[in-house]
């Protein structure tokens, strides 16, 4: 470990990263969702759906990866009021993961000729906040099909904010 890291925390912060990537990879890795798209609401709510599915198909063929992001969140969490280091691993995921739907709602929404009426940073952070709680509740219960469910109510209440 020492050989490639100075520290645990530099481990935790590239396995948190390489995982990130990973999930934003599976979104940007089909180019064919973005062609043809059309414009408006409708459309916009639409690519959101096929977006948030190719992120779903990642998640769904990797739950002990998915597993570590909350432990390596939990851990940075648990360990950041003795060393700040820590806590940064957890912002940095965060924050990561941030941009990440950020940069897909913004791709979203030039496709699709529409605006946000929120800030997308804003909206984001719901967007975010709601995967991480699908997620971790399919974890525990291992039911894809309510999940499925749920994204398709998630892409129609993001494509809400949508003028």
């Amino acid at each position: 470990m020492h050989y490639c890291f100075d520290n645990k925390d530099a481990l935790m912060t590239e396995l948190v990263k390489a995982l990130s990537m990973e999930l934003r990879d599976s979104v940007d890795a089909n180019e064919t969702v973005w062609q043809d798209v059309g414009s408006g609401k409708e459309a916009l709510q639409k690519l959101i759906r096929a977006g948030l599915e190719l992120m779903w198909l990642n998640i769904e063929a990797t739950p002990q990866r998915q597993l570590l992001t909350y432990e390596t969140t939990t851990y940075a969490l648990r360990e950041g009021g003795q060393t700040p280091a820590k806590l940064a691993i957890a912002r940095e995921q965060y924050d990561f993961n941030d941009s990440t739907v950020a940069d897909l709602l913004e791709h979203a929404r030039d496709a699709t000729d529409t605006r946000w009426s929120v800030p997308v940073r804003t909206l984001s952070r719901f967007t975010l906040g709601i995967i991480d709680g699908i997620v971790l509740r399919w974890l525990v219960d291992d039911d894809s099909e309510q999940v499925r469910e749920q994204l398709d109510l998630l892409s129609e209440m993001v494509a809400g904010y949508a003028v």
